[in-house]
């Protein structure tokens, strides 16, 4: 028997799940003729009404990476935890696992989301092509990011190398976005779904997101970054299931890609980017700002001096970095900077605009 996995592996874009939805009928007359069982997650109530009964199973979709090993899927079958093996597709005994929009649709072609543009695909592509069709120009881009299970990231001079589409996302790192804060959202999602049954899997990757998420929070050290390498491939060398070892070379290879990015985090708590709101300084552009007092009212620090009518200005020694000023501003005079500072005025002066 096959096992067909329609159980999201990214659950903003269900690109599997969606294809069932508008082929049900289809499904439901292929299922009673094919020796087929289908995986599908038990929030899917339309789905599962939908199908005949004991042509499928469902599973809990708070996660999905794990459903796309075949021994994690077998388990479920049979009632047991999705307990994944280190390498899908290698398990004597275990049925094949195919995925459900390879069912429906067949292997060559591919849907895929680049950032929130649908894209249909030919399932051998470049991610110029992809990027094109997705009307993402290139020359603004820093790297893309092929989600699971390919989880790795492509850079401008490889957008012409063939590549064979098997994710469901692909997420774009723009020059204004920042690398190290990219990373640790994927990281994230990686480790929300640890099985923890193994230490390298559960507590490295633990590790893995708490040095990320202290660069971004102007916490980093130096030693951080050579924690990375160390642990980076011994992880991938002991843990026990996918999920851990492609975190692990998530890890890696973004720290070979973005060095000097992570090295601004963690060694000067900078982001070049100037995104990451604890890393960078807070200031009042005199040409846009109206006087109103929305950014005073919101400050809980007191960082901030100036009344009606005069231009608002941020004493950096006393801001703490919240953002609560930058969220507040209805017209926009609060910015960000990394290292190129805006030049503001050391008191408060009248207003230009009203």
């Amino acid at each position: 028997m096959t096992l067909v996995n329609f159980m999201p592996l990214d659950r903003s874009h269900p690109v599997a799940l969606e294809l069932l939805r508008l082929n049900l009928g289809e499904a439901a007359q292929r299922v009673a003729a094919e020796d087929v069982r289908l995986l599908v997650p038990a929030s899917a109530t339309d789905v599962v009404t939908a199908l005949p009964e004991g042509s499928f199973v469902t599973a809990d979709d708070s996660f999905g990476f794990v459903y796309a090993n075949d021994t994690a899927a077998a388990r479920v079958l049979v009632g047991e935890k999705p307990l994944p093996s280190a390498v899908s597709g290698t398990t004597a005994g275990v049925d094949p696992l195919v995925s459900g929009e390879e069912w429906l649709c067949g292997s060559e072609r591919k849907v895929v989301y680049v950032g929130d543009a649908r894209v249909e695909s030919a399932a051998q592509t470049t991610v110029a092509e992809l990027l094109g069709a997705a009307g993402v120009g290139t020359d603004d881009v820093k790297a893309v990011y092929l989600g699971y299970p390919t989880c790795s990231f492509v850079v401008p001079a490889h957008f012409g190398d063939a590549v064979t589409l098997a994710c469901d996302e692909v997420r774009v790192i723009g020059a204004g976005d920042c690398a190290v804060d990219a990373v640790r959202e994927i990281l994230d999602g990686f480790h929300r779904e640890c099985c923890g049954r193994c230490v390298f899997g559960n507590e490295g990757g633990h590790q893995l997101c708490a040095i990320l998420a202290d660069a971004c929070a102007g916490k980093g050290q130096d030693a951080d970054l050579d924690l990375i390498r160390d642990l980076a491939p011994t992880m991938a060398e002991q843990a026990l299931c996918e999920v851990g070892q492609r975190m692990a070379h998530v890890a890696a290879q973004a720290l070979d890609l973005f060095g000097d990015e992570f090295e601004a985090h963690v060694s000067r708590h900078q982001c070049p980017a100037g995104t990451c709101r604890a890393l960078v300084t807070y200031h009042i552009l005199v040409s846009r700002c109206t006087g109103c007092g929305e950014c005073l009212d919101a400050c809980e620090e007191d960082a901030i001096e100036g009344k009606a009518g005069f231009v608002h200005v941020i004493d950096q020694r006393a801001c703490v970095r919240c953002g609560k000023c930058l969220d507040a501003c209805p017209k926009g005079a609060v910015v960000t900077a990394g290292l190129k500072k805006p030049k503001t005025p050391p008191h408060p002066i009248p207003c230009r605009v009203h």
